[in-house]
Parts: structure tokens; C-alpha cells; sequence
């Protein structure tokens, strides 16, 4: 082998099958949860608006700055306007002042004429406005917390839903193989009952057959069900990761449902979290400081805003002679400059006292809504905890039954075999073993369900699988 071919088989082997085995590997629960994040709309859209709050926020942050306008001009024609030099001594026409010829009347000869140009730079910068420009700035930035708080609010609802999305996939799963399986029972003791009705067995009847069948009916249409369910949670997902090729050539991974272990904790500790890490309880607070902003804001404009003001003009014509003299009309040739302190009030009290109590009323307002807010956490923090209670009491009853139930249906299997079990009791007990397993997943299914819905409630992170 040469060695050009010998470095192309080292390449590939050490790149291009690891590159497919990973776009090949199972996704996880974790996996989902980083594609859905970076997918969602609701992600972006809160990141888009976060953006447009840092915005506002430096807009805020440069109002101290000067407002500065340029004007230029350029044109003409420009008819000649020049001075002369006189001695009032000598010449007794001379008023101190002389001047050409053409400039006395005006030179229209456009062979004469020319052009002028010029411009004009002034600005305005604020020294003091009473709190205006720090207020403008106190709800710019109190805006931006309530916008990073809006994100964190739609990574948990993305993250609640890949989760319950992603525990419902598995439950339907387990319940599709549960069923598989309850039907390849079916069909076994279908197969046992046929070879026993041929052999003339006094212990089975035509009406055990077709008991049987009615129960192999059952189960397919409860197996239909859940595929059905299986597939709705799978475009679920798909649709929240973007992922489109999920559950065909991306596979996810498949794992039996378990019950994590639950500690409670005293409840003023969920509601110390939720009130620490709650992002609908950030945003209200935000909203508070923007409306306290807003009110300082409408106060401060009942005075005065104080100013540096300055200007510079100049123009200048090839034509035109620079006049020194203050007394005389300045030509085109020219230049001026000017610096003032100043200030600017208006006086439409009535509307500024209707803002200021508009102001006021959307504080008192946001203010109402937070502290209903902060009720509403700890009613949906006591619900959860119930919950929690309900699914953990269901789980451990459901152990049980499951354990009975299997029991049950292994001596009836057995009994069977050797003829000593009737069909109808048989089939009972498949049937209880089937629905017990079932159960059983759906209680710890619940059991995720509710330690996530809990978690939210207190605002944790979602984002990353236990």
C-alpha cells in the first residue's frame, strides 16, 4: 500500500467514523433540552427583547451628551463687495469708508461674479435637570432586568416541556413494550388452548377460545392507543428541538422510567427560593423600580432644565472683503462664535399633573400585581407539594399491586401449562399484570412530573437533567 493511501485510511478512521458514531448516538434528555433551548422561539424572541431594552439603556446613558448641529451652504452667484482704502483729509467725498465702483451698485457682470460658502456648528449639552437624565437611566436598566428575566422565564417553560414531553415519550414506550408483550402472552395461550381444544381437553371450551380473542382484541386496540401516544410525544419533541429527523435517524435514549428520591423541605424554604429565583416575581420587581423611575421622572419635569449652549458661524467669497468695522453690515466674508448658560421650563402644569398621577397609578398598580403574584407562588407551591404527596402515596400502592399482580399471573401461567387454570382467570391476571405495570410507570412518571413542576415553581434551573 502506498503511502498516500496508507494516510487516507489513518484520516478517516480517526475522523470520519468517530464524526458518525456521534451523529449516530442516542440523544439523551440532556441533548434535547441544549437544541430545544437553542431553537425555541420564545428563547429568541426573549433575547431579541433583551436586546432592545440594552438599547434603550444606552440611549439613557448618552443623554448627558451635547446635541450638536452642522449646516453648510455653498451657492451664488455673489455680485462683488469690496472696500477702499481713503484719507477724509485729502479726498472730501470719503466717509471713512470707501468702496469699488461695482460694489456701490452691484456688479451683474457674470464674468465678475462669484461664489460664497459657509456654515454653522452649534450644540447644547445638559448641566443639570433635576434627575431627568438619572431617572431615564433607572428604568432604562430596571427594563434590562426585567428582559434577563424574561428569558429565564421562557428557558423554564421550554425546559418544563422537553422534560414532560421527554417522560411522556418513555411512558408510552414502556407501555408499548408492556402491551407487546401482554399480546405475545395472548397469542401463546391462543396457541396452548387450540392444541388443547384439538386434543379433546374436557377443561376448555369454544367459549374460552373465544374469550381469549376478545381479550387479544383488547389489547391491540389499548397497543394502537399507545404507539398513538408514543408518536404525538415524539413530533412533541420534535417540534420543540427542530430536530425533524428525531425517532427516525436520530434515536432517543431509552431508559425505564424511575422515581427520584424525594426529601420535602419545610415550605418556607421553597417560598424563600421562589422569591429569590421566581423570574415572574424578578420582572414584577423590575417593573416596580420602572414605574418609581417613572414617577421621579414626572416630578423632576416641573423644573427647570439647565444648559451650556454655544455656537460658530463663518462664510466665506472670493468677492467679498472682510469688514472689521462693527458698525457696518458684515458681508459674506465673515465669522462669529457665542457660549451661554441657559435654561428652559414649560408651564403646561395641568398636563404635567395628570402624567404624574397616571405615573403613580401604574406604580400602585404593579405594585397590586406583585404582591398577587407572590400569592399566587405560594398557593401553586402548596398545590405542587401536594402533588409531590398524592404521586409518592400512588407509587408505593402501585408497587404493590404490581407485585401482587405478578405474582398472580406467574401461578396462573404455570397452572396453565399443566391444565389446572380456567382461561378466564388466565386472562385476568395478564390483563391486571399488563394495566398494574402500566400504573406503575404512570406513578413515577407523575413523580418527575411533579418534582419538575415543583422546581419551577421555585424558579431552579430545569435546563440540565438530574
Amino acid at each position: 500500500m502506498s503511502i498516500t493511501r496508507l494516510c487516507a485510511v489513518l484520516l478517516f478512521l480517526l475522523f470520519a467514523n468517530p464524526a458518525r458514531a456521534e451523529q449516530t448516538a442516542p440523544l439523551s434528555l440532556n441533548d434535547l433540552l441544549r437544541a430545544a433551548l437553542a431553537h425555541d422561539g420564545r428563547v429568541l424572541a426573549a433575547h431579541a427583547e433583551l436586546n432592545v431594552y440594552r438599547a434603550k439603556y444606552d440611549e439613557a446613558s448618552w443623554l448627558w451628551f451635547p446635541v450638536i448641529k452642522l449646516q453648510g451652504l455653498i451657492g451664488g452667484p455673489v455680485s462683488e463687495r469690496r472696500l477702499l482704502d481713503c484719507d477724509p483729509t485729502t479726498d472730501p467725498l470719503c466717509t471713512g469708508v470707501g468702496v469699488t465702483d461695482a460694489s456701490k451698485g452691484g456688479d451683474f457682470d457674470l464674468g465678475n461674479m462669484s461664489i460664497a460658502m459657509g456654515g454653522k456648528i452649534e450644540g447644547i449639552m445638559p448641566i443639570y435637570t433635576f434627575g431627568k437624565i438619572s431617572e431615564a437611566k433607572k428604568a432604562a436598566q430596571a427594563g434590562v432586568r426585567a428582559s434577563e428575566a424574561g428569558i429565564d422565564r421562557a428557558r423554564q417553560e421550554v425546559a418544563l416541556e422537553v422534560r414532560r414531553a421527554y417522560y411522556g415519550w418513555l411512558l408510552s414506550t414502556s407501555a408499548v413494550e408492556i402491551l407487546e408483550d401482554g399480546e405475545n402472552k395472548v397469542k401463546a395461550a391462543e396457541k396452548k388452548l387450540i392444541k388443547m381444544l384439538d386434543e379433546l381437553n374436557e377443561d376448555v371450551t369454544d367459549r374460552d377460545l373465544f374469550k381469549l380473542r376478545y381479550y387479544a382484541s383488547q389489547v391491540k386496540s389499548m397497543l394502537v392507543r399507545a404507539r398513538k401516544g408514543r408518536a404525538i410525544t415524539l413530533a412533541a419533541l420534535r417540534f420543540l428541538t427542530g430536530i425533524n429527523d428525531l425517532g427516525t435517524k436520530r434515536k432517543l435514549v431509552e431508559q425505564e422510567l424511575t422515581a427520584l428520591e424525594f426529601k420535602e423541605e419545610p415550605r418556607e424554604t421553597y417560598l424563600a427560593r421562589a422569591r429569590r429565583q421566581r423570574p415572574e416575581l424578578k420582572m414584577l420587581m423590575a417593573a416596580i423600580d420602572a414605574h418609581l423611575a417613572g414617577v421621579e421622572l414626572q416630578k423632576a419635569s416641573f423644573y427647570p432644565d439647565f444648559f451650556l449652549g454655544g455656537y460658530f458661524k463663518g462664510s466665506w467669497s472670493p468677492v467679498h472683503d472682510f469688514i472689521e468695522n462693527p458698525l457696518l453690515n458684515a458681508g459674506l466674508t465673515s465669522y462669529d462664535a457665542g457660549l451661554a448658560v441657559g435654561f428652559q421650563i414649560t408651564f403646561d402644569i395641568p398636563l404635567k399633573l395628570a402624567r404624574l398621577e397616571q405615573a403613580r397609578a401604574q406604580l400602585s398598580k404593579t405594585q397590586v400585581q406583585s404582591g398577587q403574584a407572590e400569592l399566587a407562588v405560594k398557593l401553586e407551591i402548596d398545590k405542587c407539594l401536594e402533588d409531590m404527596r398524592e404521586a409518592i402515596s400512588n407509587n408505593k400502592i402501585q408497587r404493590k399491586g404490581h407485585r401482587s399482580a405478578k405474582a398472580w399471573m406467574r401461578a396462573n401461567w404455570m397452572s396453565y401449562g399443566i391444565g389446572i387454570s380456567d382461561t378466564k382467570d388466565l386472562l385476568d391476571s395478564i390483563a391486571a399484570y399488563a394495566v398494574s405495570k402500566i400504573e406503575l410507570d404512570k406513578a413515577k412518571h407523575n413523580i418527575l412530573v411533579a418534582i419538575d413542576k415543583l422546581h419551577a415553581a421555585c424558579g431552579d434551573n430545569l435546563s440540565k437533567a438530574p
